[in-house]
């Protein structure tokens, strides 16, 4: 199983298919097996590179508080470990806010950020808020 060290951590990733690069960052609940059905579709056009977040699956969990901001360094950090200087990433739930993240910190290592499951997707039960909820 791969790993590779970043930063303070040790982070596990998978890395299959060919074409130009696509990071995805899966959200915090989930492991790099959160993305099985869709990589072996992406990696049909792709590099497709999936990792476990800091605290997750296989990769090291360090006993303080993490950020988005500290995750997308890791994600950047990934990507450099394996000499990719440019991916397309796509993030679902906490993992978009993540590419967000990624994207602000170091906008010449994205193409283009792909967020489909956002805070107010991905089936979530809780009523969207609506700007009555304000007040």
């Amino acid at each position: 199983m791969p790993k590779v060290r970043v930063g303070d951590i040790e982070m596990f990733y998978q890395d299959v298919g060919r074409g130009d690069p696509l990071l995805l960052i899966m959200g915090f609940g989930g492991d790099h097996m959160a993305w099985a059905l869709q990589m072996a579709e992406f990696s049909m056009r792709h590099r497709v590179i999936a990792f476990d977040n800091r605290g997750v699956g296989q990769t090291d969990a360090p006993d303080y508080a993490y950020t988005t901001r500290m995750m997308a360094g890791d994600a950047l950090g990934l990507i450099d470990a394996l000499g990719i200087d440019r991916a397309h990433v796509l993030g679902a739930s906490m993992g978009g806010m993540i590419a967000q993240e990624l994207a602000l910190a170091s906008p010449g290592s994205v193409w283009v950020v792909n967020r489909p499951c956002g805070r107010w997707a991905c089936g979530s039960s809780r009523r969207r808020p609506t700007p009555s909820d304000r007040s």
